[in-house]
């Protein structure tokens, strides 16, 4: 697999089994598959329990609590059976999503007892996607094979599948139950870092909300509770402060040429200039030109 150094995957279709077994099993397969994910609508719900596992792209999950989470890449999903929901991509690239449909007569018992979190973005480091794509690679084959007891053996591959989930939560000691604050914290320094490195592009919130995992309620939320200001306010800061930089270092550029390179029409540029500084572009300039003070810090 090409997206994230994984090696280049095998795309599965969709597949569901038609469990034969005269007896009930713990866990028994019922749907299967790998592919570029498309829209998907289901109001009333999936008739079993469906693990996700996100390969590639961004997907938007909806429920009908207007409850909205954002699967980024080398993340997994966990949903109930019969939770009404749609998802869809949430980016220009392919949204590559694994897949798996798991109904039994202790299905969820025994997801709980393997500490996995139900409606929740479990982050998964290489190692377990590796060793989950291979997992989901051989669930899928198997499901086509015509054997006296492929509904056991499949119930197995289900169980060792879940196990790999457990081992991932407790390999990074529980991030989504205790310290979820820690991956917030994470995130927003990988939000704060794509500003810097993009401020001078047509930057949308919703674009960094996305590149980091979240919604952009969520993120402008926990943004704002980390740094007292909305993240437009905070990129508006880091867009300014390399203006200053320029006026400083650049004696010749026109103020035009400093807003265009912003992307910022002019006269808004002078505008916000002046109401962040204190002073227009050209009299900071002149003000300033020899020594100019470290106008902002960021935390």
């Amino acid at each position: 697999m090409s997206h994230f150094g994984l090696e280049k995957a095998m795309l599965l279709p969709f597949r569901l089994f038609p469990n034969q077994s005269s007896y009930q099993l713990p866990l028994a397969l019922y749907s299967c598959g790998l592919h570029d994910q498309n829209y998907q609508y289901r109001p009333m719900g999936y008739p079993t329990l469906q693990c996700f596992i996100n390969f590639g792209g961004y997907g938007t999950f909806h429920f009908q609590n207007n409850k909205e989470l954002v699967l980024a890449p080398y993340h997994a999903l966990l949903l109930p059976a019969k939770v009404g929901h749609e998802y869809f991509s949430s980016s220009d690239q392919p949204w590559l999503l694994g897949f798996i449909g798991i109904h039994g007569t202790t299905a969820e018992d025994i997801i709980k007892g393997c500490n996995i979190p139900l409606m929740r973005s479990i982050p998964l480091d290489h190692s377990s996607v590796t060793k989950l794509e291979n997992k989901l690679t051989t669930i899928w084959q198997a499901s086509a094979l015509d054997s006296a007891n492929i509904e056991g053996q499949l119930s197995v591959q289900l169980y060792e599948f879940l196990i790999l989930f457990s081992e991932q939560i407790v390999r990074n000691k529980n991030p989504l139950l205790p310290n979820q604050s820690n991956i917030s914290q994470d995130a927003l320094q990988l939000a704060i870092q794509y500003m810097k490195q993009h401020y001078d592009e047509n930057l949308l919130i919703a674009n960094i909300a996305h590149a980091v995992g979240y919604s952009v309620q969520h993120f402008q939320r926990i943004f704002r509770e980390a740094y007292g200001i909305n993240p437009h306010a905070y990129l508006q800061r880091i867009r300014l402060q390399q203006a200053a930089t320029w006026l400083e270092n650049n004696p010749d550029d026109s103020i035009q040429e400093i807003s265009n390179r912003l992307g910022m029409e002019t006269s808004y540029f002078i505008r916000i200039f002046k109401k962040q500084f204190g002073l227009t572009p050209g009299k900071f300039r002149a003000t300033y030109i020899h020594n100019i003070p470290d106008p902002i810090s960021f935390t």
